[in-house]
């Protein structure tokens, strides 16, 4: 559903334990970080070392994720997603068990995780409502609903982004041609800003990403004027966080790739990137310039849907899927160069960044093993200097 929340995935349990053996027996190598690449053609996962870029293994896993939210709750292993019979599910993708399942009234839900990890954000589409739901599996609130409100009707909310200070939100309507602005705490909508569409056919915004540093929003639009399929990107100005402007909306004739579907920012926020499905490449906005700088141009046919740097990291690679060529593309910034295009599963629709926590030892105790399994990390005073903080 939304970039980082459209996952269906119930593993088996005899996969789980394979790609935690696998886990468990890498990070005696030294791999603290893994790429996971959801192969939607053949159900299994790969492995990617994003230093060399290479598969290290792919192991058999009962359904497929796309675009799940992970970006900035990179500690844990939580993937949220719509369930089935209007819920929200989430998921442990190192151990593949089902952690909660929530009713929402909407069989499409678009969520998204707070930086502290505390609560996950969900915009229930066609219950136009949002909710406030308990993260953290540590915590009482786990799985439950803490905060709700309804919007207007029709308003058809798909996409969930959250600033990096974890104090607002934004939802582009798709059925109202509006973005909303919701406030963490207090939990409630404090601005509809209408996003015009300059003829009588409607503008779909439905996906959108905020900067890293906070001072753009990207909107993607299923549409230009005149009610062409080929799409749209509209840059709001953050300055005011309660009151985005828009402040340009790109076309193919300014130079975006076709079918917008999703969008990433370089991480210190310079630039934008664009997933062009259509036209199977990255149109990369300079934000200075609000204007499109660069293509990525990938294999006709590649369909690329999503893409992760290493969040919380210094990255230098976008990982990118691309579903029509049965491979990832790992694109270097800022010089916007494919430097590898990696072989995984059949049809690679998802891609997320699993931070390991694990260091490079000859021998890794059994405590740590269950720390990859749950995903944490360990305290001060902990033998394992790498381990890092909690």
């Amino acid at each position: 559903m939304n970039r980082r929340t459209f996952l269906k995935l119930s593993a088996a349990s005899a996969a789980a334990a394979a790609l935690g053996q696998f886990r468990f027996a890498y990070a005696q190598q030294g791999i603290r970080d893994l790429i996971v690449v959801s192969n939607g053609g053949d159900e299994t996962v790969s492995l990617v070392d994003p230093v060399r870029l290479e598969v290290l293994t792919t192991v058999p896993l009962a359904g497929t994720f796309t675009l799940p939210a992970t970006r900035w709750d990179v500690a844990r292993d939580l993937i949220w997603t719509s369930g089935p019979e209007e819920s929200l599910v989430a998921y442990r993708l190192s151990t593949g068990e089902q952690a909660l399942r929530l009713a929402t009234g909407s069989s499409q839900n678009y969520s998204e995780v707070t930086p502290d990890g505390r609560h996950v954000i969900d915009a229930a589409r066609f219950a136009d409502r949002y909710l406030k739901i308990g993260a953290d599996p540590d915590a009482d609130d786990f799985g439950r609903e803490v905060a709700s409100f309804d919007t207007y009707a029709g308003a058809s909310p798909c996409d969930m982004t959250i600033t990096s200070d974890g104090r607002y939100a934004y939802a582009p309507d798709r059925g109202g041609d509006t973005l909303s602005v919701v406030r963490l705490e207090p939990f409630e909508r404090i601005e509809v800003v209408p996003m015009e569409s300059f003829t009588d056919a409607p503008l779909e915004p439905y996906m959108a990403t905020v900067s890293p540093v906070g001072d753009y929003l990207l909107v993607e639009n299923a549409k230009v004027e005149g009610g062409s399929e080929s799409g749209s990107e509209s840059i709001f100005d953050l300055a005011d966080p309660e009151a985005p402007v828009e402040v340009a909306r790109l076309t193919p004739e300014d130079g975006l790739g076709v079918g917008p579907i999703t969008s990433e920012f370089t991480p210190d926020g310079r630039y934008g990137i664009v997933i062009c499905r259509d036209s199977s490449e990255l149109s990369i906005l300079d934000l200075r310039e609000r204007a499109v700088v660069r293509s990525v141009q990938f294999p006709e046919g590649s369909n690329p849907i999503t893409g992760t740097f290493l969040f919380g990291r210094e990255s230098d690679t976008f990982f990118v899927p691309l579903p029509g060529r049965d491979a990832v593309a790992a694109v270097r910034v800022p010089e916007f160069e494919v430097a590898a295009l990696i072989p995984v599963g059949a049809r690679p629709t998802g891609v997320v960044h699993l931070e390991t926590l694990l260091p490079a030892r000859e021998a890794v105790g059994g405590h740590l093993g269950e720390a990859l399994a749950s995903g944490r990390t360990f305290p001060d005073g902990c033998p394992d200097l790498c381990c890092g903080p909690v």
